[in-house]
């Protein structure tokens, strides 16, 4: 990657064709480059996506790389300075092409929408139930339909403006499907997205609600792992505001005491379900221990950092598990996190959180399985992936916070208007 990106910063700044070599023969020679199978830059494999929406250059030189060099483009030319391999600070890295420093600053990003909707047209008709929670992560995360056309069209009215540059791909036909899909409006509950819903298109909230409230644990993984990516797009600047509600100053004020009587009595469990990704390093900041869950769905509404820590008994609990028919499960051994530091805190684990998942697996096993694995990872330099919390007490308990949801929050809007 280090190689990679001092290649590309070298490129971008200081390559200029020979003035000797015609436009025509610069032409025949880059084209013949594009269409090779590797990266120009990386020398990693050009995906599918790469050779079917190739970058467009305004100067129609043909250069052509991979997605992942092209978002380190993007997030280079965010940057005030670039680093170069030697320690020296250079100029700020613009958006040009690598090869004949053409402006892609009006091309790059619309390519990249194409190029991960592409990327994930593959999984269109696959089932949910076929995929692992990366490429569920891929397949529900992609820009929204009307993202892409607004795209394409961009990039068609492009084209036209520079008709001897090429022809535009087809158009990629997208379909957002999702678990149980149904032609009924359904309730949108935001309390879920750990404030991403701003980032996220009602098609891609309506799929991670249903995953969150299936009642099933391992629903709760994958969710956790799509809403940890749409997380890192945000981080990386790569997914802006898909959703926005546009409200006066006293239809918002009325909105948040709306949520706050919501959130009372549909209260949601204390461990939610949480994706994290640690780094190698000389020792596990995380310390586990061996736990007993004695099969109460109400646990989930308590941390098990404290021996006899006592359940909550709010309204919204108690209405929750009265709606229950059955308030205990099969009981099951668990390991739960009782001491991190440094990484794992900063990264947001939690003392009492419940760890259920291991690189995309359950995990089954006792804390000292658990410790020497994840040692065993750190020190062979692998980084690790776990979910916490997906466990079926918290599946259970937001299964049946789903049934009431609706209901409460029209409750919640009528109490205000009582008030009045």
């Amino acid at each position: 990657l280090a190689t990679a990106t001092s290649n590309l910063f070298e490129i971008c700044s200081y390559h200029v064709p020979d003035p000797d070599h015609s436009l025509q023969k610069l032409k025949t020679q880059i084209m013949m480059s594009s269409n090779d199978a590797d990266c120009p830059i990386c020398l990693d494999r050009m995906s599918d996506a790469d050779m079917a929406y190739p970058l467009l250059c305004p100067a129609g030189c043909g250069y052509n790389f991979c997605f992942s060099c092209a978002e380190h483009l993007v997030n280079s030319s965010k940057e005030d300075y670039e680093m170069a391999s030697d320690g020296n600070r250079h100029v700020k890295v613009q958006l040009q092409c690598p090869q004949c420093r053409g402006n892609l600053q009006h091309t790059i990003h619309d390519t990249m929408i194409l190029r991960r909707a592409k990327k994930t047209e593959k999984y269109k008709d696959l089932k949910d139930s076929e995929l692992n929670a990366t490429e569920l992560r891929d397949k529900h995360t992609f820009p929204s339909k009307e993202e892409v056309e607004d795209a394409e069209a961009r990039l068609r009215k492009f084209h036209k403006d520079n008709a001897d540059r090429g022809d535009c791909p087809e158009p990629i036909q997208l379909e957002i499907q999702s678990a149980g899909a149904s032609s009924k409006e359904i309730f949108l509950d935001t309390t879920l997205f750990q404030g991403l819903e701003f980032a996220m298109s009602n098609d891609e909230q309506r799929y991670v609600q249903e995953l969150l409230t299936s009642g099933d644990a391992q629903n709760l993984a994958n969710a956790a792992q799509i809403l940890d990516g749409i997380f890192q797009l945000m981080m990386q600047g790569l997914a802006t505001a898909k959703t926005f509600v546009e409200r006066s100053r006293n239809e918002e004020r009325r909105h948040i005491e709306a949520m706050d009587i919501y959130k009372k009595r549909c209260p949601l469990p204390a461990r939610l379900p949480k994706y994290f990704t640690l780094s190698p390093q000389k020792k596990s900041p995380i310390l586990f221990e061996d736990d007993q869950w004695d099969g109460s769905i109400e646990d989930a509404f308590a941390r098990t950092n404290r021996k006899g820590e006592k359940k909550r008994i709010l309204p919204g609990i108690q209405n929750i598990m009265a709606s229950a028919k059955q308030t205990h499960l099969e009981p099951k051994a668990r390991v739960k996190i009782v001491s991190i530091k440094g990484q794992a805190g900063k990264i947001g684990l939690q003392v009492g959180d419940v760890v259920t998942h291991i690189n995309g697996e359950p995990f089954i096993g006792t804390a000292d399985n658990l410790r020497l694995f994840v040692q065993g990872l750190l020190e062979q330099g692998e980084t690790f992936q776990m979910v916490v919390n997906a466990d079926d007490a918290t599946a259970e308990v937001l299964r049946l916070r789903s049934d009431m949801s609706e209901r409460a929050m029209s409750d919640a809007f009528a109490s205000l208007n009582d008030k009045k």
